[in-house]
């Protein structure tokens, strides 16, 4: 549960949510009016088909129902706030990735969009009226009129629950809960002029092929509704079932249900779309205060931020903004502390976005070394493996050379780490790991002994492991649970599904080292910034006493991106237009980012190369930095 008592949650983040969910209701008569115009259509007759347009829209049935489309608006926009996030999730599996969807809090989140989009279609057919309004119907029969049941009715609600369910369910696999903070700042009048026409364009194709898979589900399963309100409600059967093929060719119900699709879909993409770009609208903090129980809005504490990523976010924006545009704060930054002359805004502000590039240089770094140990522990492993005639299998007790032992990926409720991760674990590990879960071999114990030793050895081991379990040892007065036992835990893994959903996704790993890549980026950029722009306006010469930090933080990340991009397990496209959909795994934001941040990386030196020229010779830092920055004053990268 968010904080919000936080003070960014209380004083700024509740009035951007507020205007966007007023704005989504503010446009949906718009919407609607147009839903209508599309409905009524009567290109025969064009004067009856305005005036019955707007004969609906300004009655009392027509104003009633657009305000309860205007509470459902309303409350689905409200519940965009629940499970918002700054931060890309990376799923190593598939069964992760099914677990994301199905886990309590979510199905729920799932199960009220479909409440909510059942009740949404059920005030789009008492807009359209006719048929199409109420359940019941009266229908002339042999024996006089008798209350029958209204199919279109019932068939377009079931349609807006299936719509419902589909728009929770790619909330989640798509990462639509994901801020994506623009790279271009613009108004939000021109982001929702140019969002508009894309979204509508889009609602009506994903409806019409989504509209054809549900008039395949109603054609098999339609009748089970269908007969269980028969039955409750004494009903009789319409004259023309919809789930026949005679009633699927109506085109009237086609046309209403497509049309009834788009709205949803566009309304409620609106209103998520309008929540983003006010929650990640530039905000301006202040960059010191004279006031001490306001140092939590000052931009450096803002950059440190922990408890709330979102504003740690706006805060790595604005620095970058700051120091780009912004001349007046800039040089705020570069002023002395009054009294004391000590550049305290310059440090705080340099530390801390030192630290945000060290920490993935760290993290590439460390991905590098595991990368390269594992791959050398694979060749030494193989080669040993050559000489040897047995392997040690836990189902036979033996397993013959050239057999390789399949991947055991770690359970899905554990954290995922790509420096904890089983990807980079070698042969040589995992037959560490099973002699510690078998325990400790004897020593006259040999793989290239004879068959009949490994038998008498492995005889001994089954007879003692079956007296006391791995579990007992570590907890004697506990008896041993069913989980425990981990050969049952890897027969289970041996499942041909089990196998499928735990099979670890391509690139899960080189995602997860840049899921904030986009803080870098403007960390990056705001260093740079400011180095080059203090040439002309650092009065006191702050920024030269971080230089030599400066250059070396970013020659250290460059070095590491390098490094990285050359690895095998890496990305080797070089065009954002070739990173295609997996079908396996949803799509992230950070794919992109990745080169993104190669390129800033680049910029940013070539920015400061180009301000300060051959200075920079006398900067002190190790040998390799220099000849990397000598070739970057050289541009020969």
């Amino acid at each position: 549960m968010r904080q919000i008592n936080h003070w960014y949650m209380r004083d700024v983040f509740c009035w951007r949510t507020g205007a966007s969910v007023a704005w989504s209701v503010l446009l949906q008569p718009v919407a609607v009016s147009l839903y209508l115009l599309l409905i009524t259509a009567n290109l025969l007759h064009p004067y009856q088909w305005i005036t019955d347009w707007l004969g609906v829209i300004f009655s009392l049935k027509g104003i009633g129902y657009s305000c309860l489309l205007g509470l459902v608006i309303c409350i689905q926009a409200c519940s965009n706030v629940v499970f918002y996030q700054v931060k890309p999730v990376v799923h190593l599996n598939r069964l992760s990735i099914i677990w994301n969807v199905i886990c309590p809090s979510r199905f729920l989140y799932i199960v009220f969009h479909v409440v909510l989009a059942g009740f949404f279609a059920s005030c789009c057919t008492g807009l359209i009226g006719g048929q199409y309004g109420t359940l019941v119907t009266i229908c002339e029969e042999e024996e006089g009129f008798k209350e029958c049941l209204a199919e279109e009715h019932l068939f377009l609600v079931l349609y807006g629950m299936y719509m419902g369910v589909l728009y929770g369910v790619n909330y989640f696999l798509q990462g639509s809960n994901c801020f994506e903070f623009p790279a271009i700042q613009q108004l939000k009048f021109f982001q929702v002029k140019g969002y508009l026409s894309w979204s509508l364009y889009n609602s009506a194709l994903g409806t019409l092929k989504t509209t054809a898979y549900f008039y395949l589900i109603y054609f098999i399963f339609g009748t089970i509704p269908k007969t269980w309100l028969l039955y409750n409600l004494d009903l009789h059967p319409p004259q023309l079932a919809v789930n026949s093929l005679r009633g699927l060719f109506n085109l009237h119900l086609f046309w209403s249900t497509w049309l009834t699709g788009t709205l949803l879909y566009h309304v409620w993409g609106l209103s998520l779309f309008l929540f983003k770009i006010f929650n990640t609208e530039v905000y301006r903090f202040a960059i010191e205060t004279s006031f001490t129980e306001a140092s939590d809005t000052c931009l450096y504490k803002a950059l440190g931020e922990k408890q709330q990523p979102v504003v740690q976010y706006l805060a790595f924006q604005d620095v970058a903004a700051l120091a780009e545009y912004s001349d007046g704060r800039r040089k705020e930054v570069y002023s002395l502390s009054q009294p004391g002359g000590h550049p305290n805004n310059w440090n705080r502000i340099c530390t801390e976005c030192l630290a945000m590039i060290e920490s993935l240089t760290s993290r590439l770094m460390t991905h590098e070394e595991m990368v390269t140990n594992g791959m050398a522990q694979n060749k030494r492993a193989s080669s040993e493996g050559d000489k040897s005639d047995v392997q040690l299998d836990p189902k036979r007790g033996y397993m013959a050379a050239g057999e390789s032992e399949p991947y055991i990926p770690a359970p899905v409720g554990t954290p995922y780490s790509p420096y904890t991760s089983s990807v980079f674990e070698t042969p040589t590990a995992r037959q560490r790991h099973l002699d510690s879960t078998l325990g400790q071999q004897p020593a006259e114990l040999s793989w290239a002994a004879s068959p009949s030793v490994h038998h008498r050895s492995h005889a001994r081991l089954r007879e003692e492991k079956e007296k006391q379990t791995p579990y007992q040892s570590r907890y004697p007065s506990r008896p041993a649970p069913f989980w425990a036992n981990w050969h049952l835990e890897y027969r289970i893994k041996q499942w041909r599904v089990m196998e499928y959903l735990l099979k670890p996704l391509p690139e899960a790993v080189n995602r997860s080292l840049f899921t904030d890549a986009q803080l870098h980026i403007w960390a990056l950029e705001a260093l740079s910034s400011f180095v080059a722009a203090s040439y002309h306006e650092d009065t006191y010469g702050v920024v030269q006493g971080s230089l030599s930090d400066i250059m070396t933080t970013m020659l250290a990340l460059q070095i590491a991106v390098d490094k990285h991009f050359k690895l095998p397990t890496s990305v080797s496209k070089k065009n954002l237009s070739d990173f295609r959909p997996l079908k396996a795994a949803p799509v992230h934001p950070d794919d992109g980012l990745r080169l993104d941040l190669k390129s800033t990386v680049k910029t940013s030196l070539h920015r400061v190369v180009a301000t300060f020229g051959p200075n920079l010779r006398n900067v002190s830092a190790a040998p390799e930095y220099k000849r990397r920055l000598l070739d970057f004053m050289e541009y020969k990268q």
